[in-house]
């Protein structure tokens, strides 16, 4: 006989589970955010979102899965600061909205950008999802995908670049450079 998985505090089980998941992905964020995929060892991501490793794998069977689902957390959070009160389209507002939170939140940058050079198959494809919504947010012209990957590969660079100057350029210069990318079909 299955036994019910029951109320405590008020919550479900199943809002429990949901809440940790959460707490594991903010802190997932965070570790890699401060010193790289490398430093983001499930006893470190369970140490910040204090909690077990028994939570870690009732949600993540890999460590690679807890990056695949920062890295798309990360991911919602530039796109929503990319298009909040803006609309999709404004090439201009959404570049700078992009490169203001890469410099504001660098451990954002930290797991969109930097590390994933190094990354896994898995974060590799959530990548590619990434690049296809940024082209919108951004705006872009162009509809073919090579072409599409070509421009935010592009804009990801400068931002890398822009990251490793430590950000030595005004915004709006930055902004300046980017923008014809934008054009491109």
């Amino acid at each position: 006989m299955k036994q019910e998985k029951r109320r405590y505090s008020g919550q479900s089980f199943e809002d429990r589970q949901a809440e940790r998941r959460e707490k594991l992905v903010r802190a997932a964020v965070q570790v890699a955010g401060r010193g790289g995929l490398d430093a983001a060892s499930v006893a470190a991501i369970c140490a910040e979102a204090g909690l077990t490793a028994r939570y870690f794998y009732e949600s993540f069977p890999t460590r690679e899965a807890i990056f695949v689902e920062a890295y798309r957390a990360v991911q919602d959070e530039l796109l929503h600061r990319i298009t909040e009160g803006k609309g999709q389209g404004d090439a201009k507002r959404a570049l700078t909205a992009f490169y203001n939170a890469i410099r504001e939140r660098q451990d954002l940058a930290r797991v969109f950008l930097i590390d994933l050079d190094d990354a896994s198959g898995a974060m590799r494809m959530a990548s590619f999802e990434g690049a296809n919504k940024l082209s919108k947010a951004f705006g872009l012209k162009a509809t073919h995908p090579l072409m599409i990957a070509g421009i935010v590969g592009g804009l990801v660079d400068i931002a890398k670049r822009w990251i490793e100057s430590d950000f030595a350029e005004p915004v709006e210069k930055v902004v300046e450079i980017a923008l014809p990318f934008t054009r491109l079909k």
